[in-house]
């Protein structure tokens, strides 16, 4: 009986790896579709709109170009948390016009996405392929174990990130660039997002999936 147990826990593990692959592949799959859309078939005035909007939230010129690492939270800010003139968001048209050309599982994907936004996590743990981190203002022992997707962020322990994370599968990913909050802003950037925490959990979540862009400003320069 004892042998037929282990078989049975082993085939169970055997499917989860299994589950996790097809997840990854869906996943990465959807990941370059999203983008290309965004690239090639998004509303050219949105973007110049959702560009200008993203310049005044940093205090830039409209002059002013942006760096690459810069480029890289613009793209995806615009493409998760951007509001278009009809007041929808990018991921929500890209599922609109092509959900009849995805698998179940990318639409289930796209689900978990669509709820994602920026939030301040404290970095307890450098792995190798994994970081583990802790919940701004949850308790201390609540941890989240993630791996980053794509882009390696560059951390240290005890910083305080805001990292977009979402489960795909059984494993939690984090989801395109970190913001690195400097240490001589961090009380500020703390008690901005304290206050809105004070303000209730749905309040606090509008304003992360809105706002939580805006803390590039404290950004640390590398």
């Amino acid at each position: 009986m004892k042998g037929k147990r282990a078989e049975f826990l082993i085939d169970l593990e055997k499917l989860k790896k299994q589950k996790q692959k097809r997840m990854d592949e869906n996943f990465a799959d959807l990941y370059d579709w999203m983008f290309t859309y965004v690239q090639k078939e998004a509303n050219l005035r949105e973007k110049v709109r959702a560009k200008h909007l993203f310049r005044h939230k940093l205090g830039l010129k409209d002059t002013d170009e942006l760096d690459a690492g810069l480029h890289l939270h613009f793209e995806h800010w615009l493409l998760f948390d951007y509001v278009t003139v009809v007041g929808s968001r990018l991921l929500d048209l890209f599922v609109r016009t092509k959900q009849d050309k995805m698998s179940k599982t990318m639409l289930g994907i796209c689900g978990i996405l669509m709820v994602m936004h920026l939030e301040p996590v404290r970095v307890n743990k450098i792995e190798e392929n994994h970081i583990l981190l802790s919940p701004f203002f949850k308790e201390k022992n609540s941890q989240i174990k993630a791996e980053p997707y794509l882009f390696r962020p560059d951390i240290k322990e005890g910083d305080l990130i805001l990292a977009r994370t979402a489960t795909i599968g059984f494993e939690k990913r984090i989801i395109g660039p970190c913001i690195v909050i400097d240490q001589r802003f961090e009380k500020e950037a703390a008690a901005r997002l304290e206050k809105k925490y004070k303000e209730g959990h749905e309040e606090y979540r509008r304003y992360l999936k809105e706002y939580g862009i805006d803390m590039l400003k404290y950004q640390k320069v590398r």
